[in-house]
């Protein structure tokens, strides 16, 4: 008992001196770009979903490989990740319901276990040679139920850990992280693959549950104001508000189109990785990791500019550029070259996103905030229910026209929205940036 208070008390002290530290840094102190690393409680959350974004990051590289590797088709690929999409496209507002309800901690721990068990189950099919193309459908399934929960609760969370000041700045430094991830996990897949497959998904599953003991060491979070109504009412609900405030509406529909068109490609590399470039499978997890880079210089810009007043321009020259350099890699036909585009293509398409989601979570209500962000994940849904015939478009014209195609449209929907805005009033910009008073 005593070498537990002694222990205790240590990890006490060193905690007072990091903070002590943090204070002493520009920039981490208030407007400095990790100021909401002060706070240690999202510090900690921060830290353990780095595990389970990693695993996340490895488990979206390994499924497309090996649906391609069992099928070799690309609407394989597409037809594993409409069984994760349809599941989280209808579930995710009743799992942001869950968000305002119930304790966050649980439902993320809860979450995690689930992907525990899917990851172990497709190593030890893989380990025994028995993986058939149905089974990652299946698990699919599963892993689509679990974000419909996992991904509203993780972000409502980070809502309760910190002021509505330092909100920007959060979301921001948790897009980093997320990022962060996208620079190793990647090639860390790509080598284990590389070795032996059944060891990627050995490794996610160990990833998940180093996330989960962190993420045990937090409060639980408590629930929102007691919902009065029922579960259908209430996801009713957020429906409803989201469709009376026109500016959230404007930023959810940008989302919607770019993540539709847009974020396919991740899980089509494999094919320009085999098809287009001829290379290996550790040349893969660089393409990855390329896109990562950029992802983290990105976010990290976005959380220095947390404060910026330029914030509509910054999303629309930022989806213009994402659409842009993802045709130009699409075209590109040399690896090296390509991988210098998909830097690019990280660090646009990153900056849309997180500007995007950011300005959501600051003009959202405190009480609706899992609902809006359940809502806004369901557009996210739509990129492997995309992927279906974009597969089908792989197979037909191959993966470089498809995905040049793909970013025209964006460059073009970018463009209509940007030049409608500036018809209706110049001067109102709160349009595409809503009132930070909410």
């Amino acid at each position: 008992m005593a070498g537990s208070t002694v222990n205790e008390s240590r990890s006490g002290r060193r905690r007072q001196a990091l903070a002590r530290r943090m204070s002493r840094s520009r920039l981490f102190q208030s407007g400095g770009m990790f100021s909401s690393l002060r706070v240690a409680q999202f510090r900690l959350l921060w830290f353990g979903m780095l595990f389970s974004m990693a695993a996340m990051q490895m488990n979206m590289v390994s499924r497309s490989w090996l649906a391609y590797d069992i099928t070799g088709s690309g609407v394989a690929i597409g037809l594993v990740a409409l069984s994760m999409g349809i599941p989280r496209f209808f579930i995710a507002p009743f799992g942001g319901v869950a968000a305002d309800r119930f304790d966050k901690r649980t439902l993320l721990v809860g979450t995690q276990i689930i992907r525990i068990g899917m990851a172990l189950s497709v190593a030890l099919l893989v380990t025994f040679n028995m993986i058939e193309i149905w089974h990652l459908m299946v698990i699919g399934v599963f892993q689509g139920l679990s974000a419909s929960f996992m991904m509203p609760a993780r972000t409502a969370f980070i809502s309760d850990l910190v002021d509505d000041d330092e909100l920007p700045n959060a979301i921001a430094l948790d897009s980093t992280g997320r990022n962060l991830n996208r620079v190793v996990a990647p090639a860390l897949a790509g080598v284990l693959i590389w070795f032996f497959p059944a060891l990627v998904f050995y490794a996610i599953a160990g990833f998940y549950v180093v996330g989960t003991l962190t993420i045990l060491r937090l409060p639980e979070s408590g629930p929102a104001e007691a919902p009065q109504q029922g579960v259908f009412r209430d996801a009713a609900q957020g429906f409803g508000y989201l469709w009376s405030q026109k500016p959230l509406m404007v930023l959810l529909g940008l989302s919607v189109a770019v993540i539709f068109f847009g974020m396919p490609f991740r899980s089509l590399l494999t094919v320009f990785q085999k098809d287009v470039f001829d290379v290996g499978p550790s040349a893969l997890g660089l393409m990855y990791t390329a896109i990562g880079v950029g992802a983290i210089a990105s976010s990290l810009l976005v959380a220095y500019l947390s404060n910026s007043s330029k914030k509509q321009q910054i999303l629309l020259g930022s989806g213009v550029g994402f659409g842009l350099s993802l045709s130009i890699f699409a075209v590109s036909g040399n690896y090296f070259f390509g991988l210098v585009m998909l830097a690019i293509v990280g660090f646009a398409s990153q900056m849309f996103l997180t500007m995007n989601k950011t300005l959501l979570m600051v003009a959202t209500d405190r009480a609706y905030y899992g609902r809006v962000m359940s809502i806004y994940m369901m557009g996210f849904s739509l990129m492997p229910i995309a992927l279906l015939p974009m597969g089908a478009s792989v197979d037909a014209f191959g993966a470089p026209s498809t995905v040049a195609t793909a970013g025209v449209v964006i460059v073009a929907i970018i463009a209509v929205a940007g030049t409608v805005q500036s018809i209706r009033n110049r001067s109102r910009s709160a349009l595409l940036v809503p009132s930070e008073s909410n």
